[in-house]
């Protein structure tokens, strides 16, 4: 049996080499402690005059992985650890994220990971640390950085300091942290969309809305923006993706649901069809998009849900509001 490997997070890296500053030059593998409690030895890279580590996602698809994440260290007579983000390393502009506006995106539990970590190695002392990322800014770019107002590189990120092969983790905290920052802006409407295509489908449309690119998690999405406390809100979309929701599905990807063609051929009682894009054309798809509407305001307890369903090419193909 073929099974795949687990990866470290860029918190991770960034403890480790943390770690490898404070110690000093004469160390090639550090352990780190890691929120559960385990440790996991990693491997210390010196390049260029620099000590870091360079990051291993596993078997992930992380865009991070192969970056090489290092740190330099400042020691101090006041005790104090202080742990700021250089090179690389994002900077956030917008409120409602768990970091302060013009803090160095360095989240709590990765923060909390490096002072546990080099605390028992200070003797007291204390010290300054910078955590760099090299290419970060480029690499960001890939990222949903942008999207939630973090600017100038990546995010030092990871809740259990390990990366889960294809783990969807990553991409829903995500959502989640797009959704807090227009919950804190007092946003009063948010539409949700799987994709970029839908997207720029739903701002010609309505220019002004703001969007949030669920993928393929709409089971999280709409639950997470109900226990905001919103009781209304928008979908748009193919309708080969979104009719999924009148399936009862919560993740839509195509490994993990099946298609809607058999769904759409009784509500529609049209013949067999093969995708569901043929139809954008020859139906009119309102009655498919109450459908969605009346579903997932049943499902995950809205007041009302404004559905608007667009074909690839992006054209309007079913309403309901």
């Amino acid at each position: 049996m073929n099974y795949m490997r687990r990866g470290f997070t860029t918190g991770t890296a960034a403890t480790a080499a943390a770690i490898a500053c404070v110690l000093g030059n004469n160390h090639d593998k550090v352990n780190v402690k890691l929120p559960s409690g385990d440790y996991l030895s990693i491997d210390i890279v010196r390049k260029g005059g620099k000590v870091g580590v360079i990051k291993d996602a596993g078997d992930d698809p992380d865009v991070t992985d192969g970056i090489f994440i290092y740190a330099d260290a400042t020691f101090t007579d006041d005790g104090k650890i202080e742990i700021a983000g250089g090179e690389g390393v994002g900077i956030v502009t917008r409120v409602g994220l768990s970091i302060p506006v013009g803090s160095s995106a360095i989240n709590p539990a990765p923060l909390n990971m490096i002072i546990e970590n080099v605390a028992p190695l200070l003797n007291g002392r204390g010290v300054k640390i910078t955590i760099h990322a090299e290419n970060g800014q480029e690499i960001a770019e890939k990222t949903f950085n942008s999207r939630l107002g973090i600017v100038g590189g990546i995010s030092i990120i990871g809740t259990t300091g390990i990366v889960e092969p294809m783990s969807s983790e990553a991409i829903i905290a995500s959502i989640r942290c797009e959704i807090d920052i227009l919950a804190a802006e007092n946003t009063p409407s948010i539409w949700c969309v799987p994709g970029r295509i839908g997207e720029r489908a739903l701002l010609a449309e309505l220019p002004n809305v703001k969007v949030v690119q669920m993928s393929n998690f709409v089971g999280d999405t709409l639950d997470y923006i109900r226990q905001k406390g919103y009781k209304r809100v928008g979908l748009a979309g193919h309708p080969g993706k979104l009719a999924k929701i009148c399936m009862g599905v919560r993740d839509t990807h195509s490994s993990r649901s099946t298609q809607a063609n058999e769904y759409v051929e009784r509500l529609l009682g049209i013949d067999s069809i093969n995708t569901l894009e043929e139809i954008c054309v020859a139906e009119k798809l309102d009655r498919l998009a109450e459908e969605i509407s009346i579903k997932a305001a049943t499902d995950y307890g809205f007041e009302s849900v404004n559905v608007l369903l667009f074909s690839m090419n992006g054209t309007l193909v079913g309403r309901y509001e």
